[in-house]
């Protein structure tokens, strides 16, 4: 990832490349957390960090059992 500390939802696709609806799926329910600075929508960089950590450990976590 690069230096910027928080993205746009459209900005997040490019790092991270899920779909759109997917993408505000997890933003709705909280898997990924976000914020609001008038009406723009942010995604702080360390929460898409921390959600694909939860999702590599899960990952692994199948493989081993």
């Amino acid at each position: 990832m690069d230096d910027q500390l928080a993205y746009r939802p459209e900005q997040a696709l490019k790092v991270f490349p899920i779909g759109r609806t997917i993408l505000f799926s997890l933003l709705k329910s909280g898997e990924i957390e976000s914020f609001r600075v008038g009406r723009a929508r942010f995604i702080p960089r360390d929460a898409l960090e921390a959600y694909m950590s939860r999702l590599r450990a899960e990952a692994k976590r199948r493989t081993t059992e």
